[in-house]
């Protein structure tokens, strides 16, 4: 989808060093404006979807009758802000691309419905899940991510437990997946524009989008609204992989989860409970339904450790006992140490 972005500011500078740091985003097609009557003249004689302007450009106010978002970049020394109370407003001197997510964010609220793209042969859904909490389940999701970015893929970490305890490196600012959810039913917002404002990058290059943070907003969500979210980031192509940390309970939406999932990861701990659990699940329907798309990974392993032996599934890793290394470090032990065979899930 091509955008058609005027970004205008007489402060040439400032403009260059924006236009050059807004075309790396291949979807935005820029036209640069340093003073209000060719900004005008050129919004009374074209169309353009995003206009982006410092409101001092001129000392009357401007018409943005034939402008879809007109959006004004204000710093604390504009004179004219107030003449542009009832537009959208981004801060001026931040990074530019804290800029770009803004804009692209609440325009993809506008946008519209973009219906022909399914670019989900190209994505791969990896899911991460135990039925035993304290599993590591968490940090091997977040150490299979890391390390499928540094091979340079494209990776898209999602949490979906009902409070995200990734948040400990990927941290929790604004609404993420719950915004997604709520988007990917509305005809009026461009799902893929909305994606793209909502990822943020976290270590090692991989992207994120934030978690739950309350356990109400987590019960709001059914399994059909998570498994069509998911659906759509897919489709959407903004990544080679996503990888979706699960919840140790099968509800609904882990079920959904499960359902789209391209590989499942089960990851299990020695210990006599462990084994239980791992074993009741073993029994259960859902694990003969997706068992083809199965792998293991048994974590904290030791001399002599032993792990449910139910599980008729191939192991893709054996992973140390770190101890009480601070967890970015535990990451990149594991990733150092190839303890995880991720070419099992590189296509």
């Amino acid at each position: 989808m091509n955008i058609s972005i005027a970004v205008a500011d007489s402060n040439r500078d400032y403009i260059e060093r924006l236009s050059e740091g807004l075309q790396k985003y291949e979807e935005l097609a820029i036209h640069v404006y340093t003073n209000g009557p060719k900004l005008q003249a050129a919004i009374d004689s074209g169309h353009f979807d995003i206009v982006l302007f410092d409101p001092d450009i001129s000392e009357g106010r401007l018409s943005f009758s034939n402008v879809r978002f007109p959006v004004c970049l204000y710093s604390d020394e504009s004179r004219n802000r107030g003449i542009y109370a009832d537009f959208a407003k981004v801060v001026k001197y931040q990074r530019i691309s804290s800029i770009y997510k803004e804009i692209i964010r609440e325009y993809a609220d506008r946008a519209g419905y973009c219906a022909d793209f399914d670019h989900s042969q190209n994505t791969a859904v990896i899911a991460v899940y135990s039925p035993a909490g304290g599993c590591g389940k968490t940090t091997l999701a977040l150490a299979l991510a890391s390390r499928l970015s540094g091979l340079g893929k494209d990776v898209l970490f999602v949490s979906a437990e009902q409070l995200s305890s990734s948040s400990y490196v990927n941290p929790k600012q604004e609404e993420g997946i719950t915004a997604l959810v709520e988007s990917a039913s509305d005809e009026n917002v461009n799902f893929g524009l909305k994606v793209k404002g909502t990822m943020k990058q976290g270590m090692n290059g991989m992207f994120y989008v934030e978690g739950f943070e309350r356990i109400v907003d987590y019960d709001a969500v059914t399994g059909s609204e998570m498994g069509d979210a998911l659906d759509k980031i897919r489709r959407c192509g903004l990544c080679d992989m996503i990888v979706v940390d699960m919840e140790s309970s099968l509800d609904s939406i882990g079920r959904a989860v499960m359902e789209l999932a391209d590989h499942i990861v089960l990851v299990e701990k020695p210990g006599e409970l462990a084994a239980v659990k791992m074993k009741l699940f073993a029994g259960q329907a859902l694990m003969n339904e997706h068992r083809k798309k199965m792998v293991k990974i048994c974590n904290f392993a030791e001399n002599a450790a032993a792990y449910c032996q139910e599980m008729d599934v191939p192991i893709a890793g054996m992973v140390h006992n770190y101890g009480n290394l601070p967890l970015k470090n535990i990451l990149q032990a594991i990733n150092a140490n190839g303890e995880i065979a991720v070419e099992r899930f590189i296509r």
